[in-house]
């Protein structure tokens, strides 16, 4: 992977931006990352941050409504958005002789406050729609609405899933939105990161032509609070859906990424569940033949994350006890040696260095670890960090995974009514 040598500033609005240049293509990606997720909702308004990204598309200066996404194709580019507990990301990626429009685009979005009451009700049923498509019209999509209501206590904003519920999604106002971007959408809570084939000189005059001007709220931000007490441990649930076989996820919880890099977890994950040689699929898959599904992954959050493992039955004679008699006994009978480590070390920064191979892989991971970590230095070092990770490290996640006080059941069994 070639070094990266971002350049780092920050506006007089309190906007921090950090250039990356890369010339090896001539492509360029302009980020922008606000400090702002579902965490930072409350109950009765869930799904706010989420809808918040689809208004964001309507947000476009005066006279270019509707027209956000014309304006990328027509140059050759390309964006999207995505909604975190903890943050929201925009995006763009455009040949770099275009790379201005990218700024001038993410620049009005920050400017001020332009959504239209059709937009919010437009918007607010696109968003219900895919809550029904992902979540309740889609096989185990429910697994996830479950597992927070399980891990969290209720007076945590993390006892809700992303999307939120449709019922709150239908009853935010536009007063509710227009409160949400001025609390959240200004300079000084986000991270501008601009990668690819650029010149810093040049783009340093173009951020302050149109970032430079926008006004901050200079409001300070009151963080949903979090406290351990608000962790949920030692819970199992079953629930009914309408799917054919039974599946089940037991969960995990570590470190939130604010406070750890979680590499220890995110090996750990590779190693349990990632592909054919994994410690999932070699006894439930291959040996035991119980299961035609298996994985394992880190979900992540500021505060405290969720390492999550999860199998779907291969049969409908197999039990969600089978499945979870399968799992731990994946991990209890297994003791992590070097080799193990060193294949699921090398996997993973494999995957990391192609990620960093990309224009908007290296804005996403800089403004990340600068909105976060206020590190953007971080990308030049990540793959080291890997190999600093021990067995003895790996090999304790493991264990906790197998300790019925520490662990999270969920298991999604077919509905008595199912007739598939």
């Amino acid at each position: 992977m070639a070094h990266i040598d971002p350049f780092e500033t920050t506006l007089s609005n309190g906007l921090r931006v950090v250039i990356c240049p890369d010339n090896s293509a001539p492509v360029a990606n302009v980020t922008v990352m606000y400090r702002v997720g579902s965490h930072d909702e409350r109950r009765g308004k869930t799904g706010l941050a989420h809808l918040f990204e689809h208004l964001m598309f309507d947000n476009a200066a005066p006279g270019v409504d509707k027209q956000y996404d014309l304006y990328c194709t027509k140059a050759g580019g390309s964006n999207n958005a995505y909604t975190t507990f903890d943050y929201t990301t925009y995006h763009i990626d455009v040949p770099a002789h275009n790379v201005e429009l990218g700024l001038w685009l993410e620049s009005e979005r920050m400017r001020e406050f332009r959504i239209t009451d059709h937009a919010l009700t437009t918007q607010r049923s696109v968003v219900i729609e895919e809550i029904n498509q992902n979540v309740f019209n889609q096989p185990y999509g429910i697994w996830r609405k479950a597992q927070q209501e399980m891990a969290y206590s209720q007076d945590s904003s993390y006892s809700w899933d992303v999307y939120g519920s449709p019922e709150d999604v239908a009853s935010i106002t536009m007063e509710d939105a227009k409160g949400f971007f001025e609390t959240y959408y200004h300079p000084s809570n986000a991270v501008l990161c601009i990668s690819g084939d650029v010149d810093v000189a040049s783009i340093l005059t173009l951020v302050e032509t149109h970032f430079g001007a926008i006004p901050d709220k200079h409001r300070i931000i009151e963080r949903t609070p979090f406290h351990q007490q608000m962790i949920r441990r030692g819970t199992s649930l079953a629930v009914e859906d309408n799917v054919p076989l039974t599946a089940v996820f037991i969960s995990l919880h570590i470190p939130g990424f604010a406070q750890n890099e979680l590499l220890d977890a995110e090996i750990t994950s590779t190693t349990i569940g990632s592909g054919r040689s994994s410690l999932l699929y070699k006894k439930m898959v291959s040996e035991l033949q119980i299961a035609s599904g298996v994985g394992c992954f880190v979900d992540r959050r500021a505060n405290d994350s969720l390492l999550t493992l999860y199998a779907y039955a291969s049969t409908e004679s197999v039990t969600a006890d089978q499945l979870a008699d399968g799992i731990l006994s994946s991990l209890g009978s297994t003791t992590i040696t070097p080799d193990m480590l060193s294949a699921a070390v090398n996997k993973l920064k494999t995957a990391h260095a192609a990620e960093l191979q990309k224009a908007n892989g290296v804005a996403d991971m800089v403004a990340w670890t600068t909105l976060f970590w206020n590190d953007p230095l971080y990308v030049n070092t990540a793959l080291e960090r890997y190999e600093r990770v021990t067995v003895q490290e790996v090999q304790s996640m493991l264990f906790d995974v197998g300790n019925s006080e520490q662990r999270i059941r969920l298991d999604i069994i077919p509905s008595s009514t199912n007739t598939n």
